[in-house]
């Protein structure tokens, strides 16, 4: 079993659909690119926030003022496999997944 000690369960991977630019045309790439969304790491950025992911705040009169991300589900057995699996794997498979900035899994600078 994979060591989770660089995971805070932050819940920073489970806010975006990362979409592959691999086999993507440059047309396609620079379409989404000017629709406002984001690259990095080879993958096109999609805001979406799981359905499991949510937020506690700091403080309950002020949430503006900041908290923590968590999955809801994380220990749940009924977890997606993908998730169960993800440990900050830069690939599982064939599949290539994404790592985003700030994961302790990230092995880059990022500020």
């Amino acid at each position: 079993m994979t060591e989770e000690k660089s995971c805070k369960r932050c819940g920073v991977c489970c806010r975006v659909i990362p979409l592959s630019t691999a086999h993507m045309s440059p047309e396609y790439r620079a379409y989404l690119l000017n629709r406002g969304l984001k690259e990095d790491q080879g993958f096109i950025l999609i805001p979406h926030d799981c359905q499991h992911l949510q937020f506690t705040p700091e403080n309950c009169f002020m949430p503006d003022l900041g908290g923590e991300w968590f999955c809801d589900i994380y220990y749940d057995p009924a977890r997606p496999k993908v998730c169960q699996k993800f440990h900050g794997q830069k690939r599982i498979g064939s599949a290539i997944i994404y790592i985003p900035p700030g994961c302790g899994y990230r092995k880059d600078k990022v500020e």
